[in-house]
This record gives C-alpha cells, structure tokens and sequence, in this order.
C-alpha cells in the first residue's frame, strides 16, 4: 500500500492534474502503414498473486527498447526486448528473513494494435490491443526454522504477463488522451531447490518444477496522457489501477518516422 501512495505521488509531480495509464504500452497513436517509431520504457508493477502461498505481494521493474511498425493504416505490431527484476515479498507473508529479490534478467515482449473505428472530425479512435512480456530471474527466499538451523529455497522462475485491452485515443492539440479496460493474466514456471542448514551439515533437496497460469484480479482500468512533440517525438507518463493495492506505473520516450 505505501509503494502505491509513494507511485501516485511522484506520478502527479510530474503529470499535475492528470493521471495516465496506457497500460497497453506506448505509444498511443496509432504508426500507421510502413512507419517505424522506436521507444525506451520504464515501468514498475505491483500485484498480488498466490503462487505458492495466499495473497503474495509481488513488485516487478522493467526496462525495454520498444519497436513498432505498421502493417497498415489500422494494424500496428511491436516487438520489445529489455530486463526485468522480480520482488516476491514473503517476509510479509511468512516471516522469512530475506525476501525473493532478483537481479535483472533478461525480457522480451511482442503486441499487437487495431484501430477499430477512427473519428476524423474529432479526431477520437477506438482501438484493440494485445501482448505480452517474458522474462527469466532467479534468485532464493531465507527462513530461520530454529536458533540452530534455517531453510533457504533457491528459485528459478519465468514469468510472462499477457493481455488485451480496449480503448478511447482522442487527440486535443499537442495531447493524446487514452483510457479504456483490459483483462490480464500471467504464467509462471519455478524450479525450487531446498537447501536445509543444520548447524554445519547443509542437504540440498530438489523440489519437483512447477506451472500455472493466474489471473487474481484480472481486470484493470487505465487512462493516459501522450505530450506529442516536434519531429514525432512523444513523451508519456503511465499509470493504471486495479485496486488499492495494485496498480501499474511507467514512463515513457519514443520518436517515430517523419510522415510525408
């Protein structure tokens, strides 16, 4: 709960006024037939999820080079490739003495935009996007199971965070303004390995792998706000809510093509 405060108020710092999530990545117009814009992006998310345990609060930043064409004049595709760390927070859950903290390991994602309908005297679009972004980390939880022995479990995971959405772009002079809903859902794979510290003696168990796709509270809500710049340059500050304790935010630069 205080990251969320923390976020809300260093996101309102820098947009006064206006909250923006485009949850469904920057950026908001659409590229167009045979164009190219090229974006860098930062993002911090914070959901919660059960994975091996009820209600575990996880926290993800990201870092990425975006790159999106246009296929036509209503169907854009992007790929993106990047890192990710992930933070699963047991010490909250289950008293554990260190937290799951990874380094960051590499990302890549991929998506797709279509314009659904496009209001040219308001200068207002209705678009359909989908995508996802994986990555691999890995990284070990502690506990103390007594004064002379602890618990450490080494963990390998991959992570992919996948969803579709639909939105409202509308254009306002210099401002695009963008908000919809979505629906998401992630998938992960882990690869644990028990390791049991009694006074010296260490024994290292490997645990079976497993899987499962989750969605806990899959649908979100974002709207947002692109500063469309000269020489098709945009800056974009992002933001999107589930509920209290879950939310997305991310900044945002990218410069497109020229158009002639």
């Amino acid at each position: 709960m205080k990251n969320i405060y923390i976020g809300l108020w260093i996101f309102l710092l820098v947009c006064p006024g206006i909250l923006y999530a485009d949850m469904l990545s920057n950026p908001g117009v659409q590229v167009g037939k045979k164009n190219l814009s090229v974006g860098l992006e930062y993002s911090t998310v914070m959901h919660t999820y059960d994975l091996d345990t009820d209600g575990l609060d996880t926290t993800s930043d990201r870092i990425s080079l975006k790159f999106t064409t246009g296929l036509t004049d209503w169907l854009d595709i992007f790929v993106k490739g990047g890192g990710a760390n992930l933070i699963l927070d047991y010490k909250q859950e289950s008293n554990a003495l260190k937290n799951y903290d990874s380094d960051f390991g590499v990302g890549f994602g991929a998506g797709a935009r279509l314009r659904l309908m496009n209001f040219m005297d308001s200068q207002t679009r209705v678009f359909l996007q989908g995508g996802g972004f994986f990555f691999k980390t890995d990284g070990a939880i502690e506990w103390e199971t007594d004064v002379l022995s602890s618990l450490k479990k080494e963990r390998e995971l991959e992570w992919a965070d996948m969803y579709v959405g639909m939105g409202i772009a509308k254009r306002m002079d210099f401002i695009d303004l963008n908000f919809g809903v979505g629906f998401s859902q992630i998938y992960w794979r882990m690869q644990d390995t028990d390791v049991q510290l009694t006074g010296s003696a260490i024994t290292r168990s490997l645990l079976p792998e497993r899987d499962s796709f989750e969605s806990l509270n899959p649908v979100f809500g974002f709207i947002g706000l692109d500063f469309v710049l000269p020489y098709e340059y945009r800056i974009s500050a992002q933001a999107g809510i589930r509920n209290l304790d879950e939310a997305e935010f991310s900044i945002a630069i990218s410069q497109g093509l020229e158009r002639e």
